[in-house]
């Protein structure tokens, strides 16, 4: 803090003197030989104090300071006078005009001495002023109270949260906002805590003027006196209610299926596990429901997904309005739900909630125009005669969902051990499935991946396709949870991975325009598997350099093991391949660990893609999700993008790239080195709009 003195004397050699004096103390000083010129020099700098003449022409130093005052009442006043002028100065002193005053002539070392006690005076006004400013601005709730609790002041932030005024809060205690959430042993910890460190802080709810139960983050402060003992208390506070709201949308989110707002499988198996333990201890039976739409896939190609999202809405409320509110419902996936039933007194308690089920589901349903009618298969299994783990009781109900189906749909079918048409099905396909890889009935699809600032080629999404010699070509929805669950998927999955790099290498090899290839590892290949490992022997055997190749993996698989996850990422980074988090938005990431993986690009799932047009929360959502990519340093691809409407709000959001329907559907390997040859010879905005006609 730079320290001025003005010096206003119309006597130069009483101003020359000052300096001689004082120059030494370190101070700038300036001079002015009238109250006139003084007024002049304030107004161009910033002076912290003032030594002025008392009797000059015009304007006597009483009379100048007394502007000077009304002016600038932070500056430290002090007049030089003589004797003969101590009533006029004593006035002025009483009045608050001016701080002191000094005689003439003056002790040299007194001098010294009360200028810089003044500057001293100064600079603790602009402490005190600065500590007022932090006081009255901050957003932070300030409450000091004495040693006994009784509130002295607050800030008007603490008024802003409470709604308690200055006045109502004054005098009282912090009882006053006490929500009577917290028992005694709790405000026993925190007097303990402030006793042995003088501090306390954590999360406690209080009670706002209106009535409102509410959370903060407090941190409380002993102010020690003399003999250390508290002279005051001083709290410090923020109202965490958005944060608090933020939290349990992320749990809800976390642990509930995004379209329907049921439970998801996580949260259901949860649930089936504390079931199961309860029905043990109290010897009791429950039963379990495996739900599957019968022919929705025939709706969502036909009509769309947004004709068919909207009828998955409607048969979640109905299939929630079925059951009593002991019992859960929750969305597997696709167009699969499940049923838990606890507490089960009979079988025909099941018959007749499986009997209302189907008929609520069967009715018709009106959805943008269309009066559409949908039927249920329904296969239960029963603890404990059908199994006593969750994964028993669910495969044996997803068993018998497919004997109700075989059965002409519409129907719901208990378990039977020996019924097993599903059963032998799914192990027909299962033992196709093995001999499928033998026999080369793999290939790889291709969906071009763009830039938006440019619409420029600059990628494939590799997709798997099952030529199958009798049933065709086989789409994933069919056979890849299958691959999952027998564990196929880490052959196939690493088939893919060689396919895709070698591919890539032959159209480099062919001088068609370097892109890169991205990659899908399942949570399967990711935990079973040394992923960094695998990469590098498909890099090696196939001669595609690093950057030719993306890995994808979803957030989910991510979180299993994050240590784990970081450690792979980073390995595979500095071998040079780029990394894209995939489905962001449909787990639980904490941004904690987020910013700590070595990652390229962040994948906004197509589920929220789909409505961003219409739907205000997915806008916000994808929103968000692109400002926090970009705040880490991460480019963003939507997934999903079918319109113009979604590709330029998608712009407008500054979205990196994009790939979907709109672009091009998954190719076969001919139509994308056509795309690709033609993505090196033509204007790159033409490219694209060519791909949308195919």
């Amino acid at each position: 803090m730079e320290r001025t003195l003005l010096l206003v004397d119309d006597e130069p050699n009483v101003t020359r003197a000052l300096k001689r004096l004082l120059y030494p103390g370190g101070y700038q000083i300036l001079s002015a030989n009238s109250g006139a010129e003084g007024l002049t020099l304030l107004d161009q700098h910033n002076v912290n104090v003032i030594i002025s003449d008392q009797r000059m022409p015009d304007m006597t130093g009483v009379e100048f300071l007394s502007q000077v005052r009304e002016r600038w009442p932070d500056t430290v006043r002090i007049v030089l006078s003589a004797y003969a002028d101590f009533k006029a100065v004593t006035g002025a002193i009483n009045d608050g005009a001016i701080y002191k005053f000094f005689t003439k002539p003056w002790d040299n070392g007194l001098m010294r001495a009360n200028v810089r006690e003044a500057f001293q005076h100064s600079e603790l006004n602009w402490r005190n002023e600065q500590l007022t400013r932090i006081f009255e601005s901050t957003l932070e709730g300030i409450m000091i109270t004495d040693a006994n609790g009784v509130i002295q002041s607050v800030n008007p932030a603490f008024s802003l949260i409470t709604g308690y005024s200055a006045a109502e809060a004054i005098g009282n205690t912090p009882r006053l906002m006490r929500s009577g959430r917290h028992d005694a042993e709790f405000y026993q910890q925190m007097w303990q805590s402030l006793d042995d460190s003088g501090q306390w802080q954590g999360e406690i709810w209080n009670r706002r003027k209106n009535g409102e139960i509410y959370p903060q983050w407090m941190v409380l402060t002993a102010i020690t006196i003399a003999g250390g003992r508290p002279g005051q208390y001083v709290a410090l506070f923020n109202d965490i209610s958005e944060q608090k709201r933020n939290e349990e949308r992320i749990r809800h989110q976390a642990y509930h299926d995004a379209l329907t707002g049921l439970p998801n499988r996580l949260l259901f198996n949860d649930r089936l596990e504390q079931a199961l333990a309860q029905a043990r201890r109290a010897n009791e039976k429950l039963a379990v429901m495996f739900i599957d739409l019968d022919r929705f896939k025939n709706i969502n190609d036909s009509l769309g997904h947004a004709v068919g999202d909207q009828l998955l809405r409607g048969m979640s409320q109905r299939l929630a309005q079925c059951t009593r509110d002991e019992d859960s419902v929750a969305r597997m996936g696709g167009d699969e739900f499940t049923v838990l039933l606890p507490r089960i007194q009979q079988l025909d308690d099941i018959e007749q909630v499986a009997r209302k089920i189907l008929h609520s589901l069967s009715q018709p349903l009106a959805v943008e125009g269309h009066e559409l009618a949908v039927t249920a298969s329904i296969g239960i299994s029963l603890f404990p005669s059908d199994g006593d783990r969750p994964d028993i009781l669910m495969k044996n109900a997803d068993s018998a969902m497919y004997w109700a189906k075989e059965q002409g749909k519409n129907k719901h079918q208990f378990y039977n051990a020996d019924m097993s048409a599903g059963a032998v099905e799914h192990l027909a396909l299962e033992a196709q499935l093995r001999r499928a890889l033998e026999r080369e009935e793999f290939l790889l699809h291709f969906q071009p991946q763009i830039a938006l600032h440019d619409e420029r080629l600059i990628g494939f999404e590799v997709l798997v396709r099952w030529q199958h010699p009798e049933l065709g070509l086989v789409p994933p929805g069919k056979f890849i949870a299958l691959l999952e669950e027998t564990g196929l998927i880490s052959p196939v999955g690493e088939w893919i991975l060689h396919a895709a790099c070698r591919q890539n290498q032959t159209w480099r090899e062919q001088g068609l325009t370097p892109v890169r290839v991205a990659v899908n590892f399942s949570a399967h290949q990711f935990r079973n598997a040394d992923p960094a490992v695998l990469v590098e022997q498909a890099l090696r055997n196939t001669a595609l350099p690093a950057g030719g190749l993306e890995v994808e993996i979803t957030e989910g698989v991510l979180m299993d093991d994050i240590e784990r996850s970081i450690n792979t990422l980073r390995r595979l980074r500095e071998r040079g391949v780029t990394i894209a988090i995939d489905d962001f938005g449909t787990g639980y990431s904490s941004l904690s660990y987020l910013k700590q993986f070595p990652a390229d690009s962040l994948k906004i799932d197509q589920s929220f893609v789909r409505d961003i047009t219409c739907n205000p929360q997915d806008r916000e959502i994808v929103t968000s999700i692109i400002t926090m990519a970009h705040a880490l340093g991460l480019t963003v691809i939507a997934e999903g993008v079918e319109t113009r409407g979604q590709l330029k709000l998608l712009r407008k959001l500054h979205c990196d790239q994009i790939q979907g329907y709109l672009i091009d559907r998954p190719l076969p390997v001919t139509q994308a080195t056509e795309v690709l040859a033609r993505a090196g010879t033509e204007d790159p905005k033409h490219a694209s709009e060519q791909g949308t006609q195919t």
